[in-house]
């Protein structure tokens, strides 16, 4: 899969119970997890 030029690739590391939650809130929010962890952050550091 090509990056966009805006885009980077990171890894983090999370607990896998983290994860999960975050998967199920994704699905129930019918978004991926990216997208959700990428809202997440982007409105945190809004702040």
């Amino acid at each position: 899969m090509t990056i966009s030029a805006d885009n980077t690739r990171t890894n983090i590391t999370i607990p896998k119970a983290l994860k999960k939650k975050l998967e199920e809130l994704a699905k129930e929010q019918n978004r991926s997890l990216n997208n959700l962890i990428v809202t997440i952050l982007e409105n945190s550091t809004k702040k």
